[in-house]
């Protein structure tokens, strides 16, 4: 008998749908070759999956025996006293919502003062299964797994061996035709191209239902069933449902077993949603195996990858409530970073450290306000399509954000100055950032912009207060970014104030001691308008911009404390790091 090493999942629909079918294809071939020690592989080709085992496999009835008593995803049971088929191991829904309602009601109690008593862990898989539920998509897991587990072994065999030959002959499953052939609803929740409001090209009388079952394959849609159980996760968005589904690009099945039981932050925005799951992903990889099977390297990114060469990207799906259903809305799909590959431990924690310190910058920011979800707009752009315009656009807006929160007396997080050079620097950004920042004119002038604004700005607060605060510098460095010669303006001019003020304190301070500023020199500012002249196009002069708000307004982390969120300590860095009493 023919032995088959790689089989093949089209992206014939274009969805995530593809990908649970990769996935659970993944699981399978697992399974077929014995579980433990055998290397599964899956990787992403342009127009399909690749599903690849380190030994050739044998496709018989005694092998695919194993599925029927063991068919790879869970029995949802979801009323009491529903029962799941002979031999197989239920999911008890019932008892985790129970489970999870006692955790709700404990939070209020916890609210109101109250002492909260232990209570058992939901399962992570509850929050998944509770929006499948929602969206109808269980009843016809569970009808499946049953005539799987009751079909005539011979039958079944049969059935499965045709089904994974087409699949390694590069053919679709739909065209192996077989004796065992249950019907398999149409759901949206695991193959979105078959949601609601598809029709023909031309509007000549297409129905306004989903499409038909003769549509789906049973065997497409089990890998489907396998594969949600693995990749599959989803964020309540208000009254609607986001889908999530992890794209390996090339991860071996140890990756996704252990993404199986991996925990995704829970948020109810859109963009949030999209940027913490990506984030999350990155989090997973860096962080160490169980069991490593190499004693001088334990972590699940290896030496010479970024995270996008392991998983390419979280596919989403938006489920729109309008009342009674909730049909999808939309499809999209937000790319892993690749900001630097991996050398040594290092960059391992260097990863760690930059990804922790956005997302705990982002995650103050309220996507119901439009200023804040346009800058996580931006900064998703950034993340999935590595746009580092939109990066430098996203820093800019966000210095002037945080310059009102800090006025505000409200809440706000700063970026790490020397986290942004290790960043852009290993990173290598298209636009020419490593020159700017390395700049001394561009150094210094970014320096005595953040005196003028977020160092005074605190030590006003503190009734200290000396210089004048330079509250709308920020904008006005932004309105004229894309424009060289008034960005020199006003520049210019706020160097020839900041002189003026530094030297009449000096005037009046003479040999006393008191806080004092350095002068920005003019061969500072010389040096600053050749960088420009260096950089003369419009998007170039805007990247310069940008950063001089970012490095004006962000940190310097020296000394800080690593939990360090407050609004009074993160100016103080930035005043006690660029102040002097002399």
């Amino acid at each position: 008998m023919t032995g088959y090493r790689e089989f093949f999942v089209g992206k014939r629909t274009g969805t995530y749908g593809d990908t649970l079918a990769a996935v659970g294809l993944t699981k399978m071939l697992r399974a077929l070759q014995g579980g433990d020690g055998s290397l599964v592989t899956v990787t992403e080709q342009s127009s399909r999956f690749c599903v690849e085992l380190a030994e050739p496999i044998e496709l018989n009835a005694e092998r695919i025996s194993i599925l029927q008593r063991e068919p790879l995803y869970s029995f949802i049971v979801t009323k009491p006293g529903e029962n799941a088929p002979d031999g197989i191991v239920p999911y008890d829904y019932v008892a985790n919502k129970a489970i999870a309602d006692a955790y709700r009601e404990e939070r209020k109690r916890k609210k109101g003062g109250e002492e909260r008593e232990e209570l058992p862990n939901v399962s992570p898989r509850f929050y998944v299964y509770q929006k499948v539920n929602v969206l109808q998509g269980i009843s016809a897991r569970n009808k499946l797994l049953e005539e799987i587990v009751y079909a005539k072994p011979e039958e079944l065999a049969q059935a499965v061996i045709a089904k994974l030959e087409a699949l390694a002959n590069g053919q679709l499953t739909s065209e192996a035709a077989t004796k065992f052939n249950p019907k398999v609803a149409a759901v949206q929740v695991f193959n979105p191209s078959v949601g609601k409001g598809i029709n023909r090209l031309k509007a000549d009388g297409a129905t306004r239902g989903p499409l038909p079952s003769s549509f789906v394959d049973w065997f497409e849609e089990w890998l489907r069933f396998i594969g949600s159980d693995v990749v599959l996760s989803g964020n309540s968005i208000g009254d609607d449902i986001k889908m999530n589904v992890v794209v390996p690009a090339k991860a071996s099945y140890r990756h996704l077993n252990e993404l199986e039981e991996h925990k995704f932050s829970y948020v109810r925005t859109s963009r949030k949603a999209d940027i913490l799951a990506v984030f999350d992903l990155v989090l997973f990889l860096v962080s160490k195996v169980d069991v490593s099977t190499d004693a001088f390297w334990s972590f699940r990114m290896q030496v010479g990858e970024t995270p996008r060469d392991i998983f390419s990207a979280v596919q989403t799906a938006y489920f729109k409530s309008l009342g009674s259903a909730k049909p999808i809305s939309n499809i999209a799909s937000i790319g892993l970073p690749h900001w630097f590959k991996v050398r040594d431990e290092a960059d391992i924690a260097r990863w760690e450290t930059l990804i922790k310190e956005h997302r705990d910058v982002l995650f103050l920011l309220d996507e119901d306000k439009t200023e804040e979800a346009e800058l996580l707009h931006l900064y998703r752009d950034f993340l999935s399509g590595d746009d580092w315009l939109s990066f430098l656009r996203f820093l800019g807006s966000y210095g002037c954000w945080s310059m009102k929160r800090r006025e505000a007396k409200k809440p706000m997080r700063s970026f790490v100055k020397n986290h942004l050079e290790e960043l852009f620097t290993l990173s290598q950004p298209r636009l020419p950032v490593v020159d700017i920042i390395n700049n001394s004119g561009f150094q210094n002038i970014a320096k005595a912009i953040r005196q003028a604004t977020v160092s005074e700005q605190y030590v006003k607060a503190k009734g200290r207060q000396i210089f004048e605060v330079k509250y709308g510098l920020f904008q006005e460095i932004k309105r004229k970014a894309k424009f060289r010669e008034e960005l020199l303006t006003v520049i210019s001019d706020f160097i020839s104030q900041f002189n003026y003020e530094n030297a009449r304190r000096e005037e009046q301070l003479r040999e006393a001691p008191g806080r004092r500023r350095k002068r920005v020199s003019m061969q500072d500012l010389q040096e600053f308008a050749e960088l420009m002249d260096r950089f003369p196009s419009q998007k170039e002069t805007e990247a310069i911009a940008m950063l001089l708000i970012a490095f004006a307004s962000c940190k310097d982390g020296k000394g800080t404390d690593a939990d360090t969120d407050t609004e009074d300590q993160e100016v103080d860095l930035a005043y006690t790091s660029e102040e002097e009493e002399i």
